[in-house]
């Protein structure tokens, strides 16, 4: 009868893999507290506990109801808090967390900054501040596209029109974005991705950015100019000479396609 011996060698990646494991199981289960939440929150935030296999780590409770004095009782016992940039403005409610919720560590946010909000104010008694990362810019890029098309075919009064079945064209005809000139201030992640979208309608396209990118303008095709050009020459925009568009559009992409500086 033979006797086969078997030597198991584990590497140092393998160990320090068994260790974080080990580690893992024996962490106490975090609870997280949801402010404000909406339906699209709570799937998401479930789908990616999944994703992770982190149910075991994390637990997760929604609440409708915005971040207040009254309602900031309900985060006893949390580990942590998840709020959105508005509640995070609340100078108020914030300066009295480690207060009333002396187990709440970490303040999650969810918006890519905290421009405005008073996050500084619960540094200051220790607590740790997090925000998502980055954004997606074809997102919000599109979107903008989206709206101007709405407004540009009348898309809106069409659709309540139809309701009403009513197929009449009168005041529904827009006009053609292939051959007008469009101005796109700012040409950070969204601007580009906007411009990306232009130049595909076939339209020319002007940019203004207090930092061009040159090397971008001379692949992609557009133009950089002054802000005043911009202006006088822009079909899309308020302009002097000729508005195909009211001034509300012009606002509209200025605040929406806007200028990101990276």
């Amino acid at each position: 009868m033979k006797v086969y011996s078997f030597i198991f060698l584990f590497s140092e990646e393998e160990e320090e893999e068994e260790e974080e494991r080990q580690t893992a199981a024996q962490m106490p289960q975090r609870k997280i507290l949801f402010f404000d939440s909406k339906l699209y929150d709570e799937r998401t935030f479930n789908e990616a506990l999944k994703q992770f296999n982190a149910q075991d780590k994390l637990h997760f409770t929604f609440l409708e109801s915005k971040l207040t004095e009254e309602t900031l009782t309900e985060a006893q016992g949390y580990d942590g808090i998840c709020i959105v940039n508005s509640d995070a403005r609340n100078s108020n409610v914030l300066d009295k967390i480690h207060l009333t919720c002396d187990s709440v560590k970490i303040i999650a946010l969810r918006s890519a900054g905290h421009s405005g909000s008073s996050v500084e104010i619960v540094k200051q008694h220790g607590l740790h501040v997090c925000r998502v990362p980055s954004y997606s810019p074809h997102a919000i890029a599109e979107h903008a596209v989206a709206l101007l098309l709405s407004l540009n075919r009348n898309m809106h009064r069409a659709f309540f029109r139809t309701k009403q079945h009513n197929f009449t064209l009168d005041g529904l005809v827009g006009i053609d974005l292939f051959g007008k000139t469009v101005g796109i201030i700012g040409t950070g992640g969204i601007g580009m991705c906007a411009i990306n979208i232009f130049l595909g309608f076939g339209c020319n396209v002007l940019a203004y950015d207090v930092f061009p990118n040159e090397k971008a303008a001379k692949e992609k095709g557009f133009q950089y100019v002054t802000m005043d050009e911009l202006l006088q020459q822009s079909d899309i925009g308020m302009t002097k000479k000729k508005r195909f568009m009211n001034n509300y559009i012009f606002r509209f992409l200025f605040s929406i396609v806007t200028c990101t500086i990276e």
